[in-house]
Order: C-alpha cells, then structure tokens, then sequence
C-alpha cells in the first residue's frame, strides 16, 4: 500500500510540474507577444520632455497605435499616420549609447512630433515655425528645471499651442537655442522636440545646420499614461499614476497648409477615443 502511494504521490508532483512548466512557458509567450505587439513599458531617463515627463516616469506605449509590423521588420500589417502632438518612442540608429532592453537591442528615444510630412518647417530665436506660421506660447510662471549636468536652474514656464494641440513647454531665457533652416519635411519623415526646449537633444541638433528626421518606420509606439513614478530618493510619485499623455486636441487644427493658402484642416477631436 505504501509503495502505491508513492507511486501515486510521484504521479501527482510529475503531473503538477509539468502544470507549472506550462504556465511559465505560457507566461513568457504572452509577455512577449505583448510586448511586440500590443505595450511596452518605458522609463524616462532624462529631463528632456520635463515638465510633461520626469525622471522616474515609467510610461505606457501603445505599439500598435500606428500599426502592427512583424517583429525584426518594417513590414505593417496596416499602419495609421503619427499626429501632430503625439508623444513618440522611436529608435535611432548610430547614436552610440546601450540598447534600452537592458542594454541590449535598439536605443529607444522620446519627443514630441512637431513637424509632420509636407511641412515647412523652421526654428529661430527659441520658435519653431511651421509652413510660415510662428508656433505660440503663453507664460505661465517659473518653473525649477534640471539640467543635462543634473544641476537645478529656473527656466520659464510656457504653454504652447501646436496647432490645436495645447501643451506646456520649459525655454531658458539665457539659452539662445539652434538657428536651423526652412525646409519642407520629406515623406514618410517627421520631427521631433523635447518639451524642455533648451535640454533636449532634437531634431534640431542630430544634423545640424539641417533638422534630423525620423523616418515613419523607426517610431515604435505612441506615449499613453504614466503607470509608476520614482523621485530620485526612491519616494514614490503616487500623484504621477495615471497621468494620460495622449494629446487633448481642438476639433480644427488652426495651421495652414503646405502653400499657405490659409485653410483650415478639420480634424475629430481625441479626448481618449481611439485614434
């Protein structure tokens, strides 16, 4: 009898460890497939999207908010168009700093889309123009940036409107900026800026006195909310949880077309719908 219940017994730790291998199995297929396909978590390691994203943020990206491609490929199975606005990851190649999946694969950047396919694009004097038409921002006070060197300094606080797109920016009084060219934005290309305008190494500066594009198949994902935030110290920014990142945008994008023929293009508001 004794020799039939370890007989049993064995059965049943067999049974039940080949249970377990498949749930670890399974949970390493759904982890990956999420991550290629669906989200993708994502820390924020510098200031230069500061004040909408800090140091210590862990984001949301959605991967399939402009199509699903098939892993290691630039082939889509349906793509939508990046807007204007929008809070992008995206890789860049030859920019000599580790690979963001623990430091392997490609290194993965964060800016917002300023500049999109068609546009005349320009940036002088701290403003970005866009198809002849100065991008506005208003006041809204001081604010305590953090430098490239981690030292804190007083900049401006500012709230830009990006064609409908309302959204505040960092500019440093005491910090010029680049001087970069009209040109108009090739197909399938787009620009980017950190909202910490005088702290962001952008479009504006990777090829300089020209503006550095990012071509459509190198952006992976679209910003979404802010799940967990860190302070330096390890305090935990439970007020960062949740934060929705995903661009509140006017119903009419008052920015004239590629011509200046002064139309306006209507576009559905995004509230939180899907886009």
């Amino acid at each position: 009898m004794m020799k039939g219940l370890a007989v049993s017994l064995a059965w049943v730790m067999r049974e039940a460890w080949g249970f377990v291998k498949t749930l670890i199995i399974a949970g390493f297929i759904a982890f990956f497939c999420i991550r290629g396909f669906i989200f993708e978590p994502f820390r924020i390691p510098s200031s230069s999207m500061m004040p909408t994203l800090l140091i210590g943020d862990y984001l949301v990206v959605s991967k399939f908010a402009y199509g699903n491609r098939l892993p290691l490929t630039n082939y889509f199975f349906w793509e939508r168009q990046p807007e204007r606005g929008d809070i992008v990851v995206f890789r860049r190649s030859g920019s000599g700093l580790p690979g963001s999946f623990f430091g392997f694969g490609d290194t993965l950047f964060i800016k917002r889309l300023v500049g999109l396919p068609g546009d005349r694009i320009a940036f002088a004097n701290q403003t970005l123009t866009i198809n002849g038409v100065p991008i506005e921002s208003v006041h809204k006070g001081d604010y305590v940036a953090v430098t490239a060197t981690g030292e804190e300094k007083a900049v401006d606080l500012r709230e830009e409107n990006l064609g409908g797109v309302v959204h505040p920016i960092l500019r440093d009084p005491e910090a010029p900026g680049p001087t970069v060219a009209e040109t108009v934005v090739p197909e399938g290309m787009f620009v980017v800026m950190g909202d910490n305008r005088d702290n962001s190494r952008d479009s504006r500066y990777w090829d300089w006195p020209n503006w550095g594009l990012v071509p459509k198949h190198d952006i992976m994902g679209r910003a979404e909310f802010v799940v967990w935030s860190w302070q330096a110290d390890w305090v935990p920014r439970f007020e960062r949880i949740g934060t929705w990142l995903r661009a509140e945008k006017t119903a009419v994008e008052e920015m004239p077309k590629m011509g200046g023929d002064g139309g306006v293009r209507l576009n559905r508001a995004r509230g939180g719908e899907p886009a």
